[in-house]
């Protein structure tokens, strides 16, 4: 009978309603990812790479500059092709969109292509590349320090 008073008391629903006020609160609170940003670089098609599998080499240079060079490109055309990458930036999260144009001369096709990322600090990212034209993706970790690289085929 004296654990059943205690649902009767002022106390208990001031409690009640501090308990309900802080998880209102605590669902209200915007996520702390941060803003996204988004960066467009434009990448340099090559016609010196050996043909191979589809995927990525990314290597971070003595600047702290991640360089992504993309092998096995099919269907793009050197003469007036076009290789671009749209990164976007949430927290550590990073995707890297693959762009390509194929072009119209078919005179020399390209078989890699290159370009160089200016916008990550030096920190531990996690990335997701992705080429919708070719339909095919590549996910890994890399922690962006002068020397580090990783090799990904895009599947």
């Amino acid at each position: 009978m004296i654990l059943m008073s205690i649902f009767n008391t002022v106390e208990f629903y001031i409690i009640t309603a501090f308990i309900a006020a802080a998880v209102i609160a605590a669902a209200a609170m915007p996520s702390r990812r941060g803003a996204a940003r988004t960066f467009l670089y434009a990448g340099t098609l090559r016609t010196d790479a050996a043909l191979s599998d589809a995927g990525i080499v990314a290597i971070v240079n003595e600047r702290g500059e991640l360089e992504i060079n993309r092998f096995g490109l099919e269907g793009v055309w050197a003469d007036d092709g076009a290789y671009s990458l749209a990164v976007t930036i949430i927290g550590f999260d990073v995707t890297i969109e693959e762009r390509l144009v194929p072009g119209r001369v078919h005179n020399e096709q390209a078989t890699a292509a290159f370009a160089g990322l200016d916008c990550l600090g030096a920190e531990r990212y996690h990335f997701n590349y992705r080429s919708d034209a070719t339909g095919r993706s590549a996910a890994f970790s890399l922690n962006i320090r002068p020397g580090n690289r990783i090799e990904r085929l895009l599947s």
